[in-house]
């Protein structure tokens, strides 16, 4: 897409706030002559106006912390629960993937059923309300705060730490609103007071020191007595560090995986906005491992190798001592008071198994851990995977939480999930049965994860040399379901933002309310959510230079801001839910490294690891006989 075309599009997203059909009510016009005006009070809060050092200077992007959309499903009206405004329990969390809720005498008086909040004060002479928000984990949580000076995740280096110099609230009404940000402890460490104009269309923006809020907790915001004011959005103004764009890119997508994992524990979140201990995820966990060790190496080092090696060992202890029948790993699991089990209701599961392992092969092979491989190796040999085969003789989904009934279900559709089981159980034995997938080089529902999930951890599925097992070109194969994924939006939805903006995703995740698991694809008629996290999972794919300007014009229509991807975005691009979910941040971080290597023409170190394993050379010759495997291995020795 050229300039022209780009620029038309920022028109268009201008346009759309101007009208308010976004609810953000401020046009460029009226938004630089509020920074213009701003200037002299804080040259910090533009660095970005300024000379850098370097050849990348700092960009100030807005990080929402709550634009108050209603994800309400379709014919149903929005009915808060009387007194907490609550949607429900899996959309109460902010644009952060933490906690807010409501305070003051007149919390009863806030209204919240489209997509604004509305405290009617104007009969109120003496009672306030307002809004407050965790700017960390849960505000129960005092352990965690957010330091406006390095606001990403503690493991990320402090080249590549964001910081945050400013508070942005749009709003309109008449009366005056106070923002705040305290610590844990409710020690004032910032605040400000504005009086909202009638007219709409109104943001206030407003300087903030890094050094004062190095362990900010909470922002509030807080209608006073007589006031009748509409908020639509409060943001966080976020300096991107001094680095170019394809690191930042990495970094961002990184930094949204890091923020779902628990130190303490060793585990992944399946969500940021959810508790410690309440609901992890071992696919997660895998690929937070294998990226973490991806990022710390040679050119980025957005992690220490040192830290990379202590948090891999760290969580292959703390999967070391679950519970594994017949070898194989829970798909979630929760902390108990004895220890983390499986989470009842849930199953082991054989793919995560299969991603989990594979995660942890790859990082110690990168480290060069022999100690850590051969543990790791150690614990797939004792899979038994005899015993999980069907009668039909594939390969089960896994055990139910009783530890012994097997799922009726087997892995035979095509893909990238059946392949890293059939993989891993070819490391355990190469004289396996070998079944043939059913509809071989065509995804299920034409749901774009099915082909790249393989392509995280091989580079052997690039090549067209069909495979020895169902014959398929897996380039092919999944070129033409990118392909069909960026002609399916544009030739559905036209006239929609997405089609305009180039965004496309028709894949897995949770569905537009949030309340839900959504698969798309390419075979389904009238497909209106998409699931970005597509976009950077097939990126190797894809020429870099337009794949990372996509990524720049997503990060203008506020769908990539410096906490990550969005999870779902309807095709007009309004309401997106901002979720985040640590699988799709998995395949998101490890497709945000490929693409990086690829721009770059940099050494692939998962790539490397990849061909340098016995073990896992062993696996993919189910695909790829050894003669293949080679072919492949010089095809893709540039990478």
């Amino acid at each position: 897409m050229g300039r022209a075309a780009g620029d038309g599009i920022c028109r268009e997203l201008a346009n759309k706030h101007k009208r308010g059909c976004q609810r953000r009510r401020i046009s460029d016009k009226f938004f630089f002559s509020t920074l213009m005006r701003l200037l002299p009070a804080s040259a910090a809060l533009f660095g970005m106006l300024l000379p850098s050092s370097g050849q990348n200077a700092p960009r100030l992007i807005w990080q929402p912390v709550q634009e108050y959309f209603i994800h309400q499903e379709p014919g149903k009206e929005a009915m808060p629960i009387s007194g907490t405004r609550r949607l429900n329990s899996f959309t109460a969390y902010t644009h952060l993937g933490t906690d807010f809720g409501f305070m003051g005498p007149a919390e009863h008086d806030i209204e919240w059923i489209k997509d604004e909040v509305f405290p009617h004060l104007g009969q109120e002479p003496d009672a306030w309300a307002g809004m407050w928000h965790s700017l960390a984990g849960l505000a129960r949580e005092p352990q965690k705060s957010l330091d406006f000076t390095a606001a990403w995740p503690d493991l990320i280096q402090s080249k590549y730490q964001t910081r945050i110099s400013s508070v942005r609230l749009d709003a309109h009404g008449y009366g005056r609103i106070r923002l705040e940000i305290k610590s844990d402890n409710q020690q004032m460490l910032w605040s400000a007071s504005l009086t909202v104009p009638s007219a709409p269309g109104s943001t206030r923006i407003f300087p903030v020191s890094p050094l004062t809020c190095t362990k900010a907790k909470l922002i509030n915001w807080i209608a006073e007595p007589g006031s009748e004011i509409t908020v639509d959005g409060l943001f966080l103004g976020v300096e991107a560090p001094d680095v170019p764009f394809d690191e930042y890119v990495t970094a961002t997508s990184y930094a949204k995986l890091a923020r779902c994992f628990d130190a303490d524990s060793g585990f992944v979140k399946d969500r940021a906005h959810l508790e410690d201990g309440a609901f992890e995820s071992l696919a997660s966990t895998g690929m937070f491992a294998l990226a973490t060790v991806a990022v710390s190496q040679p050119p980025l080092e957005i992690v220490s190798p040192e830290q990379a090696q202590k948090t891999l060992n760290k969580i292959y202890q703390a999967v070391k001592a679950l519970d594994r029948p017949l070898g194989v790993l829970p798909h979630f699991v929760r902390r108990t008071a004895m220890a983390y089990a499986i989470h009842p209701g849930t199953e082991f599961s054989t793919v995560d198994t299969a991603i989990f392992y594979h995660s942890l092969m790859l990082g110690a092979e990168i480290l060069q851990d022999h100690t850590l491989k051969d543990e790791v190796v150690s614990a797939v040999d004792q899979i038994d995977f005899d015993k999980l085969r069907l009668p039909d003789g594939v390969i089960s989904h896994g055990i139910k939480d009783d530890g012994r009934t097997l799922l009726t279900h087997g892995w035979k559709d095509w893909g990238g999930e059946t392949a890293l089981v059939m993989m891993l159980q070819n490391i355990v034995n190469e004289n396996a049965p070998r079944h043939k997938m059913e509809r071989p080089g065509q995804a299920w529902q034409g749901s774009g994860f099915i082909p790249e999930l393989q392509s995280l951890f091989y580079p052997d599925f690039d090549s067209d040399e069909p495979d020895a097992l169902d014959g398929v070109k897996w380039a092919m194969s999944r070129h033409r379901m990118l392909d069909a994924q960026r002609d399916y939006v544009t030739r559905t939805w036209p006239g929609s933002m997405a089609a305009k903006l180039g965004l496309y995703g028709l894949s897995a995740g949770e569905g537009p309310t949030g309340n839900s698991y959504y698969v798309g694809g390419v075979d389904l008629p009238d497909q209106a959510v998409l699931h970005p996290h597509y976009i950077l999972m097939s990126a190797a794919l894809t020429e870099p230079p337009k794949t990372y300007a996509l990524l720049r014009r997503l990060e203008k229509a506020k769908l990539f801001p410096p906490w990550g991807m969005v999870e779902t975005v309807p095709v007009n691009c309004s309401g997106y839910l901002p979720m985040n979910g640590s699988l799709n941040a998995g395949f998101e971080a490890l497709g945000a490294y490929h693409l990086f290597a690829k721009n770059r023409g940099v050494p692939n170190a998962i790539y490397s690891a990849s061909r340098h394993s016995s073990e896992l050379r062993r696996a993919v010759q189910l695909f790829f006989p050894a003669k293949q495997a080679q072919s492949a291995e010089t095809t893709n020795a540039t990478e």
